[in-house]
């Protein structure tokens, strides 16, 4: 007779189940540790350079006016400068190309009628200066969520976005 028992698992099995245990308990200990890759990064909101200081929209004409304050601590080339303006997250129809007045041709088609303020005179945007950007009349109205985004023309990066309530 055989005293010894037949024994069910054997020393191979044995190992299998520790070393995927043993994985278990490394994802686990990877998952709740704060972890930085470096070649992985979310996207960062792009700071607001040029702030919205002021919205002029008000019945019965809303004239539709955008204030914009360079908000940072250095000088932009505005002629290297062109804007995109959203309400309530839509892009609003218009084509802002430069922010430099004298550049700037005002038509009514592409949705700006002016372009106006220190910000836009010379050839660069200084800190503290502002500039007023006219929208055709009726564009904004009071309660529409307003976003400028201001992008290089040379490669369209986006250096800038702001946002504030009409």
């Amino acid at each position: 007779m055989n005293n010894y028992k037949e024994r069910a698992v054997s020393q191979t099995e044995a190992t299998l189940l520790l070393v995927v245990i043993t994985m278990i308990l490394a994802l686990l200990l990877f998952l709740a540790l704060p972890v930085h890759f470096p070649g992985f990064t979310l996207p960062e909101e792009p700071q607001a350079i040029f702030v919205i200081t002021q919205i002029s929209s008000s019945p019965p004409g809303y004239e539709s006016r955008i204030y914009l304050t360079n908000d940072g601590d250095q000088a932009f080339f505005n002629a290297l400068l062109c804007a995109e303006i959203y309400l309530d997250g839509e892009r609003v129809p218009c084509v802002i190309r430069t922010l430099n007045i004298h550049d700037f041709i005002s038509t009514h088609h592409y949705g700006v009628q002016t372009l106006k303020g220190s910000g836009g005179r010379d050839a660069t945007w200084e800190p503290r200066e502002s500039l007023r950007i006219d929208l055709n009349d009726g564009t904004i109205h009071p309660g529409d969520a307003v976003r400028v985004d201001i992008l290089m023309t040379e490669d369209g990066s986006l250096i800038s976005r702001a946002t504030a309530t009409a």
